[in-house]
């Protein structure tokens, strides 16, 4: 190769080099992320947790953020990521008794390049108190607990509800002089529950209750609402199939007297009909969080 032509590739493969030394420069240039903004703590939605939330610029610079804060239950520092796309976070298990919680809010952009540290502050809401329950046991019960409002004088007495027999059945009154609606049965449990859940077996697919009142009094004569029942929330619509309902009560208020009271069935009729009603009494304890 001749002095000039070694020359000429030498600087063919310079130019190449330095080009190709920009291209590079060019594509790790550093994005420095703008900070996310209108930053605020929001508390009172959601006793027990901490939503933090913002506004993010829409300069495209930020690929994601973090928060950072110490976590007073697991004792520990804790960091936490959103998308670009998320506008909040959800600190969770938080308590009032640890006092004011600090988190350090930062964007990253593409480049894994940071912007600035923001800091907020926020004191939680009391984490509401837990129950947790346990074992059940089926409360056994005697025709002299069995109370109803519309007995039908041709059939189904109420004693059938509890004779263990599916082949029989409880009607409330369809002939003579029908009460108006609601129906209902009751039970005096001779002493008062506060958790409770029942399981019920209807007759067949007629007049079968599917919106009913389940509600307690210590007098039998006051009631109030316990929990109102419905075949779309609890799937109440069934035939032989024994259903049970989910643990109905309040810990603050236990009753004596447990009323089924139907608002409607699933023809349309103000009577209805059950074979078979069970009554479970639900042990359960009470977990204050900000106590522990």
């Amino acid at each position: 190769m001749t002095v000039m032509k070694k020359n000429i590739f030498l600087l063919v493969v310079t130019l190449l080099l330095t080009g190709f030394a920009g291209c590079s420069d060019e594509d790790t240039k550093p994005v420095v992320p703008s900070d996310v903004i209108d930053l605020s703590a929001d508390t009172q939605d959601k006793p027990g947790y901490i939503v933090l939330r913002w506004v993010t610029p829409d300069d495209n610079t930020i690929r994601y953020i973090k928060v950072s804060y110490y976590d007073y239950l697991l004792e520990q520092d804790v960091v936490r990521l959103a998308s670009v796309y998320a506008d909040s976070v959800l600190i969770p298990d938080t308590r009032k008794k640890f006092g004011e919680y600090e988190f350090k809010i930062q964007s990253y952009s593409e480049t894994g390049d940071v912007g600035n540290v923001q800091t907020i502050r926020a004191v939680s809401e009391p984490a509401p108190v837990q129950v947790v329950f346990g074992e059940s046991k089926q409360l056994v019960l005697t025709v002299d607990q069995l109370s109803t409002n519309a007995q039908e004088a041709s059939e189904g007495p109420i004693a059938n509800l509890i004779d263990g027999n599916t082949g029989s059945y409880f009607h409330t009154a369809w002939s003579g002089t029908v009460p108006s609606s609601p129906h209902w049965f009751q039970i005096d449990t001779k002493k008062e529950i506060t958790y409770f859940k029942y399981e019920s077996v209807a007759r067949n697919g007629n007049n079968i209750p599917d919106d009913v009142d389940i509600m307690g009094s210590n007098d039998g004569v006051n009631f109030e609402l316990i929990e109102n029942l419905t075949k779309d929330k609890n799937g109440m619509l069934m035939s032989t199939t024994p259903y049970m309902s989910p643990v109905l009560g309040d810990n603050s208020k236990p009753y004596r007297y447990i009323r089924y009271s139907v608002n409607h069935t699933n023809t349309g009729s103000v009577f209805f009909s059950m074979a078979e009603f069970k009554l479970f009494e639900v042990n359960a304890s009470v977990v204050d969080p900000e106590a522990e």
